[in-house]
């Protein structure tokens, strides 16, 4: 049991508590221990065992005794009390963006509304604006949110994906049955929200086809009823089929495994790299490449590359994807650029990008500390950055504005800007720069007056507020930041949640256009619930000069990794290192930040 699951416990509490109608204090002592807990750098597990929860600031004896019963059992009888006071639907209401837990009590205690079916049909209707805290607007705001979740039903997010997809290459690789084990599809190429899953395997040799097909259907949601999920030989309970397995046959078993749709290809060696390269796709890429092929007189399909396509098929051998391609004549294509967008063109003149890469990453940019929202002290940031093999962190926490994410007052922002002084002379040479992630006010200005700006090495400025504009409206704020000569970086520029909520539209070319004049970088926000701008905009970004920032967005060390995520993009939009700020040297950074503010004449060297 690790401190995220404990967090997670005590969040739902809260969350149940609130919608209970509990006393605010109380729901707010489990969000902070959930807070607390999440950020310990101890486990808390071992401390429970050495009777040491209640050293930890925000754990009293009330929630230590939830804690406790939860590490015994694996549940705790005070959360089993809380949610039988309520239908079992009632929290998917949760799910839809605008309704939390007050309004869903409102909703249950009122009109006796438990289900999302339920909750449409009302906003139809207008039962909704007989509450109070509901009007018009509200309800129209709900059956968008709900319309929304429907569009995106079964849809998951990419660290969603990709853990549930190498959560099944590990457990297949742990029956020794097949040699060759890659995830391929949409995964590999990298998009932001998924609806399946691909993955190619080879058979070792002596492995029959029905060994192959079982040990790969084992891996699917068991029955309804039979428990969690099974793992590589973990067939569910004689005598019940698994709900899970959608088809099995020699070549090809699809399963649905934490709610996710499989599906593995099963191919013989010597077809591994054209079946790995064909179900990489994408479908306009494959379209372009069986195009060229048939040019050269050659067959291609998932199974090979063939002579004489109209006579006796002579099958080409290939060791890996680079020999397909070589085969076509073509550079090799790296999986995040096959989308049918010149790639093809470039690998046949020599033009394709050398795509940045995970070693040319130098530092971190856009990290929370427990200044405002983060979970965890600037110090202890800067080591989990040093033992990733960073040389820098930009640090960026929230602006005054943002008093839900307990935003710094001017008083905050030089007191934090001292520590930040104590701790580079400590961490040396590794560097802290400091920054801020500024509101964009509704009139497009920043969040502090110009004096205070000034304290800043950088300033990345995001909106927060005001999320339901237009296009003319969101256009002319993001330009009015952009000319704000203290802004280095636009954060999160469309403001979308994925899954949740949609952004709002802007118009990309005068805004990617006003921020060359001004010489101001855009984010691509690594969180995977944001991945914002999609990776066409990116693309696009760079071809007209823009500068990049990856910025994990991370409130903890654990979403530090979520760069993973936006490195992807940014290769997806042909960036080379040359593009990407993270890229630079500590040196290179600090002289980028000052070189900015002179030539806009607010700093000299």
């Amino acid at each position: 049991m690790t401190n995220k699951d404990i967090s997670s416990l005590l969040k739902e509490i809260a969350v149940y508590k609130e919608i209970s109608g509990d006393n605010p204090f109380k729901v707010r002592a489990f969000e902070q221990a959930a807070r607390t807990i999440e950020a310990c750098p101890e486990e808390a597990v071992v401390l429970a065992e050495e009777g040491r929860l209640t050293e930890i600031k925000g754990i009293g004896k009330g929630v230590e005794e939830v804690i406790l019963d939860f590490i015994k059992t694996g549940k705790t009888k005070l959360l089993e009390e809380l949610k039988a006071a309520f239908p079992p639907t009632l929290p998917e209401l949760l799910s839809i963006p605008g309704v939390g837990p007050k309004k869903v009590r409102a909703l249950w205690e009122k009109l006796g509304i438990s289900t999302i079916g339920e909750l449409e049909y009302a906003c139809k209707e207008n039962r909704l604006l007989s509450l109070d805290g509901f009007g018009e607007k509200t309800q129209v705001k709900i059956l968008k949110g709900i319309a929304f979740r429907a569009r995106y039903r079964g849809m998951y997010l990419f660290n969603e994906a990709l853990a549930r997809a190498r959560e099944a290459v590990k457990l297949i690789e742990g029956t020794g049955l097949f040699r060759r084990i890659e995830i391929a599809g949409s995964l590999r190429r990298g998009t932001s929200i998924f609806k399946d899953v691909d993955v190619v395997l080879v058979p070792d040799e002596g492995v029959r086809e029905q060994q192959a097909t079982m040990a790969v259907a084992s891996l699917s949601d068991p029955p309804a009823g039979a428990g969690g999920a099974s793992g590589a030989g973990g067939v569910p309970a004689a005598g019940l089929k698994p709900d899970g397995v959608l088809g099995a046959g020699p070549t090809k078993v699809s399963i649905r495994r934490g709610g996710l749709q499989m599906d593995f290809r099963i191919v013989p060696l010597e077809s591994y790299p054209f079946a790995l390269q064909h179900f990489t796709g994408s479908k306009d890429h494959n379209t372009l490449l069986r195009g060229r092929a048939k040019r050269m007189g050659l067959k291609m399909n998932e199974y090979g590359l063939y002579k004489d396509p109209d006579g006796p098929a002579i099958p080409l051998a290939a060791e890996n994807e680079g020999d397909v391609y070589r085969l076509l004549s073509l550079a090799y294509i790296p999986p995040e650029l096959r989308e049918g967008g010149g790639e093809i063109e470039a690998a046949h003149s020599g033009r394709l990008p050398r795509l940045v890469e995970r070693a040319d990453l130098r530092g971190m940019i856009h990290v929370h500390s427990s200044w405002s929202d983060g979970l965890q002290s600037i110090d202890r940031l800067a080591q989990e950055c040093i033992l990733r093999g960073f040389s820098y962190l930009c640090l960026s926490d929230h602006s005054r504005s943002a008093f839900y994410a307990r935003g710094l007052s001017e008083e905050a922002v030089l007191s934090q800007k001292e520590e930040v002084g104590r701790l580079n002379r400590a961490l040396s040479p590794f560097r802290i720069f400091f920054g801020i992630e500024s509101d964009i006010l509704s009139d497009g200005k920043l969040d502090y007056p110009d004096e205070v700006l000034a304290e800043f090495d950088f300033v990345i400025g995001s909106v927060h507020s005001r999320l339901g504009m237009g296009e003319e409206e969101a256009t002319e704020r993001l330009i009015a930041a952009v000319e704000n000569p203290y802004l280095t970086v636009l954060g999160h520029v469309s403001g979308r949640l994925l899954l949740s909520r949609e952004g709002y539209p802007y118009a990309v070319e005068p805004l990617i256009e006003a921020m060359e004049r001004h010489g101001v970088a855009l984010e691509h926000n690594c969180n995977p619930h944001r991945l914002d701008p999609d990776w066409p905009i990116l693309k696009r970004a760079v071809e007209k000069g823009v500068s990049v920032s990856l910025g994990p967005d991370a409130h903890a060390s654990d979403g530090l990794d979520d760069i993973e995520y936006g490195l992807v993009m940014a290769r997806k939009a042909w960036c080379e290192a040359r593009h990407i700020l993270n890229c630079y040297t500590a040196e290179e950074m600090d002289g980028y930040f000052k070189r900015r503010l002179k030539e806009k004449g607010l700093y000299y060297l």
